[in-house]
Formats: C-alpha cells, structure tokens, sequence
C-alpha cells in the first residue's frame, strides 16, 4: 500500500522499531521488532500507515470486502500487552486513532512466546470510516519494558484465510522466479569527529587511549579540529562591513598551534592504520564576506604538510560549517544565496587540495536539504529545503555538494535505522544520488551527543514579510543577519508560523560579566529585529508575544515559557521579551539509548547503506560521548 511506519513517544517513556533479521516467522524475512520503556508521564508505541504519506494525494485503503486485519505477534518473554488502535481520514489528519482492543484479548492465553495470529473483525471498528482507512497503531500503556515481534500484518476476506509466510532466500517458485538474495557489500570502516584537541595531542596517555579505542570500534578515519590563531590577531566573527568585503588584513595567516605535536601524533596514528583529517568550521564560513577564514585554514594545513615527511601529514580536510543556523537562513530569498556562497567556498577549497597537495576534502551537511520543508503550519508546502540554482543548473545543494567534493558527511542524525523518519529512510536517496553520480563518498553521521535543556532569551520578534525586508535592506538588518552568534551567544530562531523570534542560548550559570553580555546581546536583536523597532510590528507587539506564547505551549521542543523584559539600561525603556527551555529531542540521538542498542541500530542501517557503492561508512559524532557510551558497558559488566 506504499504505507510508512515510525514510533512516536514522549519523554520520559521511549519506543523504537526495528525491522529484525533474526526472529521472524517462517523460514526467512523479517519481523518488526517494537521495544518500548514505559514510564509515567510520557507514552509510545509505533504507528503504520496505509497509504504513501509523502505522495502530492494521499490514497487511502478502502476494506469493503474484507473481514478481518491479521498481524502475528510474538513476545520476547510472554506476557507483553498493547493495544490495537485504528485510524481513518479524518482522525489521520489530526493525528489521532481509536482503540479498537488488547492483542492479547484475541489470543487464547494472550501474548506467549510463540507466534500466533490476532485476528480482529474489522465490525468492531466503531466509528471508523473503513472506507478510509488511514493506519493502525500498537500503543503500550503498561508502566514497563517490553519487546514484541510483529510479522505478516494483512487484511483477510474471510477469518480461516492462511496467512503465508516468507520462503528462505534464493528459493525458486512455482513461477520460476526466485525470492532473491540480500548481495551487500563488506562493512566499511567508521569515521568519527573528534573536538577538543589538545588534551589527545599533548598527553600521550590519552593520545593511547584514542588510538586503542579507535581500534576497537573500527574507526579508520579522524576528524580532528584543528587549534590555530591569526596572525596577525583578529577576531572575524562580526558582521561584515556594509559593502559586503571582509574586515581583514591582506596578509592574513592562520597558524597551527603545536606543530611538532601535531607531526608526532600523525605519525602515531598512521602506524596505527588511522588517517588524520584537519577538522573546522563555523557557520558564517558558508558566506562571502568571510571566505577568507577557511581558505586560510585550507592554506596553512597544504603549508603544513609540505613541512612535514609522508607519514607525518594530513590525510585530508574537513568541514563542519552549518549555514542554516545564521538569522538570514529563515528567508528563502537569503538562503539561495547563502547556498551559492556556500558552494563557491567548497569548490575552491577542493581545488586548492586538489592542485597544491595529495589530501581529500570533504564537508558536513544535513540529510534534510534534498527533503521538502516540514512546517506544521503550512502543511501543504511542499518546497526542497536546500534547493539552489547554481551554475545555471537547479537542485538540491547535497547533490552540487556530491558532484564536485571527494567526500561528504551527511548528518543522518536519527536514533532508529527503520521507519518514516529513520536512518535508512533519510540516507537512502543521497545515497542513489552519489552512486548514480560515481562521485563524493558518503558517511552517515549518527549522534550521540546531547544538549542539555537551554534557557533561550528572546526579543518579541517580527512578522516573516517585515523580516524578510528588513535582512535585505542595509540600512536596517542586512549586515546582523549575517550572524548565527551575538555577544559570544549561539541564536535560535523561534517561527510560530507568521512571526519569527530571534533569541540567544543562555548559560547555565552565568557570571556577572554574562549578565552584561546577555543583556546586550538582546538588545541588538531588539534593535534589528524585534517589535518595537518597526512602526508596523510595534503596536502589534502583545499580540505577537501572544502567538509566540501559543506556539511555545504545543511544539514539543519548548517547555517552561515565561516573561522575562529586555530593560536597557541607558535609556531606561523596557521591551518585552520571554525565556524558553529548549529540548534536544531523543529522537535526534543516541544519548539515552545504550551502547548495544546504538551498534544494533548502526548496524541494521548499514545492511541497507552497503549496497550503495558510494557508501564510505558511519561517521560518528563524537569521541568523547561515544566513549562514555562504551565506558558505560564496562560499569555493567564489572556491577
């Protein structure tokens, strides 16, 4: 039926589904596997549709003429309990369902061990429109772990109708077709990020540790973030100048700091069969005006190696530069741009490695630029995320990146391999792309990094068609858009859907000089683009703080939304402003799951991405928190 399925889940409770290879029902196939942790406050489960979600109309399944829906289900210990819910149309649309019964209250014993068929008659529907029906969900209430399998879900004209199973693979037929074989190609090695340098560059110990774990988890290549200053010193990072040059001096260089270190620790990991890739990035490098910083660092490292033997060099450089967190991101017009700029930057930092040195050049970038936008507010929009026009030819900017780049990183960060939204269902298009193109390697980036719940301290924002005039007029917000940080502090953009709210991250436990900061950085937002300093917006402006209240209060990434006033302290005037929590969601990473369950998921992921020849391997983002994922292991098996 072209249908898709995923989990669902709040926090505290948690669910995953996995297609899962080793238990099944017949002699081959494979079941989905549905884990969930229960807990009280939150609640899980996993949906299935009955129809393509992602087509321009939906086409939804019609029953008449069918008695029953089947599913055979079988529990990890016996005794596991859900229950079965449908949806049509209607009640899709909302994203709700009906519960129509237990699974174990169709089964004579309830859920064993064993397989057994539930069979529920599709009269027990209720209200539902079974001319329409929309999916089925499995929602666990009981407060616990569970694991069911669930295999062969079909609609059945008449109940005593057999359900076949699945033929072992390569079998023949009766039409003389075979079932066909999974021909994969042998696990790559992993690439891995590594940030906060010189802890492993100055202390061999650890410098060991490294190496050896890098070992044991079969990672191959390092992303390593480079540690330099300028010369002479600069601080780059503010808004360009008017006329759009960078604030730099012509002889700008960028220094490596602790070469002969760095030489030592080459070295070292080329015995140990690694390769060594200078890691940087920051967002504003993706524009024009400051170009001139990551060509300087492309320079220095082509200096570095040519300075240094064979097996003390680079294998490569690496990028990580996240364009779509500057302010200007969120007007479409500004993001082409930003695209363009981005590219350009790429290709010449890929022909200097290309014409002056041996390495590859590869950069990060966001699996969801080939996707259209998800706006829960503009659910028909159906517009590519990252689409550009570049060189006369149009698509989206991952794809540009593929044709002309030895290697990219796409961040796939997604803690389940199967479903809508997992792994496997947002790398495989990239991955068709780049092995139909026979051009850039493709890693997949997973996460096991999380941020903590942050403070973030808006200004009352502006509608979308004030922003948008006021990023593209120079004489008002053009040069601050140009910004992902004010004051040292990262932006966020809150969009309640007609309005955008410009806030920055707070601090867990500011100093004085933070407050000071915080205040300013405000400020300036307030200035550029908050209410009261457009005519337009400014008697708008409780209304607008109402809208964002609202939008605060149903998106699942923001709790705790309250007042807080922007007072400057020069004039005496005071601003509305408000304070958020902002929430990391799980599914975003593999932080709360366990170090088996993050290898199964990998792997499960892996078994489809090694049938693409462009597939280079996972990338794992990053050392530090996956160690502690690995540390925690070793907790569990001396306890």
């Amino acid at each position: 039926l072209g249908g898709f399925f995923n989990k669902y889940e709040s926090m505290p409770s948690s669910s995953i589904g996995t297609l899962d290879r080793s238990v099944f029902r017949g002699q081959d196939g494979r079941s989905l596997k549905i884990s969930v942790d229960q807990q009280v406050g939150g609640y899980c489960g996993i949906w299935m549709h009955f129809f393509d979600f992602l087509a321009e109309e939906r086409e939804y399944f019609n029953t008449e003429g069918y008695s029953h829906l089947s599913f055979w289900v079988k529990g990890a210990e016996g005794g596991e309990s859900f229950t079965v819910r449908l949806s049509d149309a209607a009640l899709t649309l909302i994203e709700d369902s009906l519960a129509i019964g237990e699974a174990g209250d169709y089964l004579p014993e309830g859920i064993t061990n064993e397989w057994q068929e539930v069979k529920i008659p599709l009269d027990e529907a209720g209200s539902i429109d079974m001319t329409q029906l929309g999916g089925v969900t499995f929602d666990f209430l009981d407060i616990k772990q569970q694991k069911v399998y669930i295999d062969d879900i079909s609609f059945k004209r008449r109940e005593d109708a057999v359900v076949p199973f699945t033929l072992k693979r390569g079998e023949q037929l009766a039409d003389g077709t075979s079932t066909g074989t999974d021909d994969i190609l042998p696990a790559p090695k992993k690439a891995m990020w590594l940030w906060f340098t010189e802890p492993v560059l100055l202390d061999e110990t650890r410098r060991k540790e490294l190496f050896d774990f890098c070992i044991d988890q079969g990672i191959e290549h390092i992303w390593l973030q480079i540690v330099f200053d300028f010369d002479p010193p600069i601080n780059p990072y503010g808004p360009p100048s008017v006329d759009g040059t960078p604030n730099a001096p012509d002889d700008l260089k960028v220094v490596l700091r602790h070469p002969e270190q760095l030489k030592s620790f080459i070295k070292d990991a080329n015995s140990h069969g690694l390769k060594v890739h200078a890691l940087d990035g920051y967002p504003e490098y993706a524009q024009e005006p400051y170009h001139y910083v990551p060509l300087a660092i492309v320079d220095a490292v082509i200096d570095f190696n040519k300075n240094a033997e064979p097996e003390e060099r680079y294998y490569g450089i690496h990028f990580d530069n996240e364009p779509y967190l500057i302010i200007g991101w969120h007007d479409w017009e500004r993001r082409e741009q930003i695209l363009r700029e981005f590219l350009d930057l790429n290709r010449e930092c890929q022909r200097r490695v290309r014409e002056y040195s041996d390495m590859v050049f590869g950069v990060d970038i966001p699996y969801w630029w080939s996707l259209p936008e998800w706006n829960p507010h503009r659910p028909d929009s159906r517009r590519i995320n990252g689409m550009v026009t570049y060189n006369g030819e149009r698509k989206p900017a991952d794809f540009f990146c593929i044709d002309f780049l030895d290697n990219v990183g796409i961040m796939n960060y997604r803690d389940a391999a199967d479903g809508a939204d997992g792994m496997i269902q947002n790398g495989v298009g990239i991955l068709e792309y780049a092995t139909e193109a026979q051009k850039a390697e493709i890693y997949m980036g997973v996460e096991t990094f999380t941020y903590q719940p942050t403070d973030v301290w808006f200004a009352v924002g502006i509608p979308r068609t004030v922003f948008e005039a006021a990023i593209r007029d120079k004489e008002k917000a053009w040069a601050f858009s140009y910004l992902s940080r004010v004051q040292g502090f990262r932006t966020q953009i809150l969009d309640d859907g007609e309005n955008l709210h410009v806030g920055i991250e707070l601090p867990p436990e500011p100093t004085a000089e933070d407050e000071k900061r915080m205040l300013q950085a405000v400020l300036e937002i307030r200035k550029y683009l908050g209410a009261s300093a457009y005519p337009e917006a400014a008697e708008e402006e409780q209304a607008l703080l109402l809208e964002a209240q609202f939008e605060l209060s149903r998106n699942v990434e923001w709790i705790n939304p309250r007042d807080r006033i922007i007072r400057d302290p020069e004039t005496g005037i005071e601003y509305e402003g408000f304070v958020a929590t902002s929430i990391m969601l799980p599914k975003i990473t593999f932080a709360d799951e366990t170090y088996e369950e993050f290898i199964e998921q990998a792997e499960r992921a892996e078994e489809v991405f090694r049938r693409f020849s462009s597939y280079a391997g996972i990338a794992v983002h990053f050392y530090k928190t996956l160690r502690e994922k690995l540390a925690s292991v070793d907790e569990r098996w001396e306890d």
